[in-house]
């Protein structure tokens, strides 16, 4: 399928019967609302592609918008018709943004640190969508590394205030391809997210080593 822009939104001027030039500017305001209707959402769209004045040779010039191309990518095709035929066209690549509040630090801040508000300030930035998910930080994490000043706070450098202490009992998981048993052990020290501890399970004297996950549990042989 294919869908018609209005062209009188895209034509700046007819220069003579058989030729015209439309708008760089008009380009891409069509474009934007096409990305916006297509994908029906709040995101923002950020073209990568510049956008120029396009002169088209050819009588009753149509501009139409390719779906079927538009809709599997990460851009939108734009077709300049003549009498149902195609004289040229044009591709315009873009990326969905997302406006957030984020958190940065206004210090050092050093590893295994709880994160409170003095340490951080809240800025705005518009993160490319398939990056908001690693911004899904709050006050309370830890830091997981050191972090310095002015640096942006993301699951790179933070991590759930998940704490195992010693002689407590923990999910234990073993994963042996499509296989997962889930059982249960003590822990012989103390740990936190993305640590890695030694446990031993009730009947067994074998020690366990595992990495804590964001949910508490301990992923054996991490």
């Amino acid at each position: 399928m294919k869908v018609l822009i209005n062209i009188l939104l895209l034509i700046v001027f007819v220069s003579n019967l058989s030729s015209a030039t439309f708008s760089a500017d008009r380009i891409k305001e069509a474009c934007s609302i096409y990305v916006h209707n297509t994908i029906n959402s709040h995101y923002n769209v950020k073209f990568k592609s510049e956008f120029e004045d396009i002169i088209v040779e050819g009588e009753n010039i149509k501009a139409v918008f390719d779906d079927d191309f538009s809709k599997y990518n990460s851009a939108v095709k734009l077709d300049f018709v003549s009498d149902d035929e195609i004289i040229t066209s044009f591709k315009f690549e873009y990326e969905l943004t997302q406006t957030l509040e984020i958190l940065r630090a206004v210090k050092y801040i050093p590893t295994n640190t709880k994160i409170d508000n003095s340490m951080v300030q809240i800025i705005t930035k518009e993160v490319p969508v398939e990056k908001v998910d690693e911004y899904n930080v709050k006050i309370g994490f830890v830091a997981s590394k050191p972090i310095y000043k002015l640096q942006e706070l993301d699951k790179s450098n933070l991590l759930p205030d998940v704490t195992i202490k010693r002689g407590e009992e923990v999910v234990v998981i073993a994963s042996s391809g499509a296989i997962t048993i889930r059982g249960l052990a003590t822990a012989l020290q103390d740990g936190r997210v993305g640590e890695t501890i030694r446990v031993k399970r009730d009947n067994s004297k074998k020690v366990l080593n595992g990495k804590i996950n964001e949910s508490g549990e301990l992923v054996l042989g991490d």
